[in-house]
């Protein structure tokens, strides 16, 4: 029993005199340091949270649903070059010198089955405002959509080209991309049944 006092003493004044504390490390670098893995029925965090310094990382965790209950860590740093949660992507596209405005089918390489992918913003180089009887705005038709398992990019001002006399014309396209561990697409047809007004038949998110 003397022994067993004495280690716990021992244990106890170890901790007091050392601010940081390591399982199976004998370099903690926080006050409690696991190297290994740990099981735990329930984490506090502290209030409030603390913010990133200048010289440190973030991991992105995120916990999958009971039975299972996983958290799952997501740092770009574990890879060189790798995707974050969300990324910001732009491609600048020279269009057909014949038709000058026509991307008819761009294909990025990004895997339509790992993210999503969603046009943010654009721009176009040349003018796009015509003469005819009356001065005329074309609209642009944009869009992304998967093909073959990458996603494709299209953008054109239907039924309008720039004039002759201009160089041709350059797409700048800013996509927003999502890892699909951390995002959901939702879509649906509605029909509004020769009316101009409707509503969707159901929530898609709620």
């Amino acid at each position: 029993m003397t022994k067993i006092i004495s280690m716990i003493i021992l244990v106890s004044v170890s901790m007091l005199t050392s601010a940081q504390v390591g399982i199976n490390t004998a370099t903690p670098e926080k006050e409690l340091t696991v190297n290994g893995t740990m099981k735990t029925s329930g984490i506090v965090f502290k209030q409030p949270m603390e913010k990133l310094k200048a010289d440190e990382n973030y991991t992105f965790i995120i916990k999958s649903p009971a039975p299972e209950n996983k958290i799952t860590a997501y740092n770009d740093s574990f890879v060189p070059n790798s995707p974050a949660p969300i990324n910001l992507i732009q491609f600048k596209i020279t269009c057909d010198p014949s038709d000058k405005d026509w991307v008819n089918q761009f294909d990025t390489k990004i895997n339509s089955n790992k993210f999503l992918v969603v046009i943010s913003s654009f721009g176009f180089t040349q003018p796009t405002r015509t003469y005819t009887a009356d001065w005329v705005t074309p609209m642009p038709q944009i869009f992304a959509y998967s093909s073959g398992g990458t996603w494709k990019l299209k953008a054109d001002y239907q039924g309008f080209a720039p004039d002759n006399s201009f160089p041709t014309g350059v797409w700048t396209l800013n996509l927003l991309v999502f890892d699909r561990s951390y995002a959901k697409d939702f879509n649906t047809t509605q029909n509004l049944n020769a009316s101009t007004t409707g509503a969707a038949a159901a929530p898609l998110i709620q």
